[in-house]
């Protein structure tokens, strides 16, 4: 095969894809967005969604990434006295054989 015949089907392939691509969009078309679509009080509105502004069974969205939010901070702080037991850190060694008295305040 020439570079020639290669070459010459480039344009039908670009006419091709341009027009399956015109078709496309005038098939689907634009429509407009219904800015007042979630405030509707039809019998059809409700029935589709009961609760529209509940992400899972008692949250919304944003108390459901507040509580994401809280359990990754807290998460993230107890990796700090979980690297304390790991290196044997988080206690006062028993050197004396007397109580010893914690004074960081923690139990």
């Amino acid at each position: 095969m020439s570079m020639k015949t290669d070459r010459s089907k480039f344009p039908a392939l670009a006419c091709t894809t341009l027009l399956c691509s015109g078709v496309t969009i005038l098939a689907v078309g634009c429509a407009p967005s219904d800015p007042g679509r979630k405030y509707r009080t039809d019998l059809d509105s409700l029935s589709a969604d009961l609760s529209p502004e509940l992400v899972n069974i008692s949250q919304t969205r944003d108390e459901s990434r507040m509580d994401w939010a809280v359990n990754r901070d807290q998460d993230l702080r107890n990796a700090w006295t979980d690297l304390g037991r790991l290196w044997l850190t988080n206690k006062p060694r028993p050197t004396s054989p007397y109580p010893i008295m914690s004074t960081n305040g923690n139990p």
